[in-house]
């Protein structure tokens, strides 16, 4: 992205500030990962019973919808970031809210089932992906030696939303009606995200700063400027193994966390479960993933983020086979416990690991095409284990299906060792 210099003095906001201006960017992304919520399973799960009654379709067809249109959310992606990289996060971002919120006042008025997956693709297209990987870049772009505590703080805002936008946008529709509590949601999204645009800058240069707020002389003499020439671009990444275990790793993650909450209540109640304590353990697990983003973030700055993402394929192993033995309230909260923790690793993974490993240059292409990944997983993870329970007639089979492929991917995570460049990789 390119530089617009440094500004006069009193020409902007950063002048005035007594701290970094990149601190300032920080609520702005926790605010914008928040507002993903109205396309994330989380969200859009609260309106799955409105809307098979309003639209008199079964629960397969709405889960195919929302299969369908998930996946093909996904692949646009990587153009996403694209378009980051070349006109900046700022542009970028606020063309993304613009049609967010127009996706939200469309869902509102679907009334057939081509209709829905319409919405269903605008939703995830926007929310749960491209305002996603916009706020998840945005540290990246502010920070570098305290990049792995800013993305911690920086996840947060997807756990905060996780625990409160499922219940409110349940008042919402118990109070409005379901169309009304999407179009408001719509007027929301505009009207929360706009103003913080306004604020949002494509990095420090726009100000007239330096990564971390270091000065010019600091800077230099750390060799803390990230150099073009250094920089490695998708075709060159992707030659690389670390590129296809994280790649892999978001995907497969996706796919089995979108697969269990997606069916988390039906899992649960063939296991005696209740539902009021199946639904209290989002809120364990979104407790467990703010704690893990909060202190594994500083870890992340120094430590080894290979050993991070071993941790958290383990995790999530670990949390799925407590959930096959969940047969009372403690153990199904030990199992959102385990997944919070996963999620929370993921979460600081997914923002810290492309910028430390490749620059800065392209990241919004490199993430966008995790992205694309992980999107994709969280399409294919409810229709796998809808069609496994309708042969078998058990989640069990399923979910030991998953552990068994995450205890490998945990392994081979222990080669995502950071790469370095080689006349391969440079001729890419």
């Amino acid at each position: 992205m390119k530089a617009e210099g440094k500004r006069k003095k009193g020409k902007h906001l950063a002048d005035w500030l007594p701290f970094y201006y990149g601190w300032l960017m920080v609520p702005v992304a926790v605010i914008a990962q928040g507002i993903t919520g109205v396309g994330q399973t989380y969200g859009v799960s609260v309106f799955n019973p409105s809307l098979q009654q309003s639209l008199g379709i079964s629960l397969s067809a709405l889960s195919g919808a929302y299969t369908i249109g998930t996946l093909a959310a996904a692949l646009p992606q990587s153009y996403i970031g694209s378009l980051m990289d070349r006109f900046g996060i700022r542009k970028t971002t606020l063309g993304i809210v613009l049609l967010l919120g127009a996706a939200c006042l469309l869902f509102a008025r679907v009334n057939s089932l081509t209709t829905l997956l319409l919405g269903f693709f605008l939703l995830r297209l926007l929310g749960q992906g491209a305002l996603s990987l916009m706020a998840g870049n945005i540290p990246a772009l502010w920070f570098r030696e305290k990049l792995g505590t800013v993305t911690g703080i920086v996840s947060s805002g997807f756990s905060l939303s996780m625990a409160v936008l499922p219940p409110f946008f349940l008042f919402l529709v118990n109070r409005l009606g379901w169309r009304s509590a999407y179009s408001s949601l719509g007027l929301l999204v505009w009207l929360v995200a706009l103003p913080l645009i306004a604020l949002l800058r494509d990095g420090p240069a726009d100000v007239g700063q330096h990564l971390d707020g270091k000065t010019e002389k600091e800077e230099a003499e750390a060799n803390f400027l990230e150099k073009d020439e250094n920089a490695w671009t998708a075709p060159q990444a992707r030659k690389t193994a670390a590129y296809w275990i994280m790649v892999s790793n978001a995907a497969l993650w996706a796919l089995v966390i979108t697969a269990v909450f997606f069916n988390l209540l039906s899992i649960m109640e063939s296991q005696g479960i209740s539902p009021a304590v199946a639904a209290a353990t989002y809120t364990t697990y979104a407790a467990a993933s703010l704690i893990t983003q909060l202190t594994m973030g500083p870890v992340a700055d120094r430590g080894s983020l290979r050993v991070l993402m071993v941790l958290c394929m383990t995790f999530l192993a670990a949390g799925i086979a407590v959930l096959t033995l969940a047969s009372s309230p403690w153990i199904a909260h030990s199992y959102a416990v385990l997944i919070g923790i996963s999620t929370g690793l993921m979460s600081v993974l997914g923002g810290t690991l492309f910028a430390r490993y490749y620059g800065r240059t392209n990241l919004g292409q490199l993430r966008g095409g995790m992205l694309t990944a992980q999107v994709a997983g969280s399409s294919l993870g409810p229709l796998i284990t809808g069609v496994i329970f309708d042969l078998s007639g058990s989640f069990q089979i399923s979910l030991w299906i998953y552990v068994g492929i995450l205890i490998p991917a945990a392994l081979v995570s222990l080669k995502a060792i950071q790469p370095v460049k080689s006349s391969e990789t440079q001729a890419a």
